[in-house]
């Protein structure tokens, strides 16, 4: 009989390749001080579509030997999303934290310079904004989010693909073959 594996353990070299990937853009980003760079931004994006695809699809094909319905794709997305996500959590304090103390400095006036330009909030209510946003935006309330994040784009992405990616087996091939493996 075929051994199952959790899709707790199953996924978890994915997850933590992707938590890593986005490290190092994270990494690269800041060194070439592209930190707020949204257009930038959006690769992330990209990485964690192509994570959360690749990771689904080796959950299918490695650990369920090729078969794996809708749900089981959603979840193993989900739990990558997850792992990827205290990766991304435990980075994003130690960089605000530790790396760079100034960074949050940093961050807040990339804030308030936006708003300023957008011209969508009044002047007089800016200083109140940053007031409340300076209160918000702490190390690890940023840590919490992210994992927030990652797991709403786990399951989005797998939401979308597991339909793609999902290979249903053949019931009745199933049947025949556990009676030959009791009989042994």
């Amino acid at each position: 009989m075929e051994k199952k594996v959790s899709v707790w353990q199953a996924t978890l070299n994915s997850g933590l390749i992707l938590g890593l990937a986005l490290v190092i853009y994270t990494l690269l980003l800041y060194f070439l001080d592209q930190t707020f760079n949204k257009t930038l931004g959006y690769i992330s994006i990209l990485i964690i579509i192509a994570g959360l695809v690749l990771g689904v699809k080796s959950f299918r094909d490695d650990a369920r030997g090729g078969i794996m319905s809708y749900g089981q794709g959603v979840g193993a997305g989900t739990v990558i999303g997850l792992y990827a996500g205290i990766i991304g959590a435990i980075f994003t304090y130690l960089l605000y934290e530790v790396i760079d103390t100034d960074l949050m400095g940093k961050l807040l006036t990339y804030t308030e310079e936006n708003l300023i330009k957008s011209g969508r909030v009044p002047e007089e209510m800016i200083d109140q904004t940053m007031e409340m946003q300076k209160k918000f935006m702490a190390p690890w309330i940023l840590s919490i989010g992210a994992v927030i994040n990652y797991v709403f784009f786990g399951v989005v992405v797998s939401l979308i693909t597991s339909i793609f990616l999902k290979k249903e087996g053949n019931p009745f091939q199933q049947e025949t073959k556990e009676p030959e493996e009791k009989a042994e």
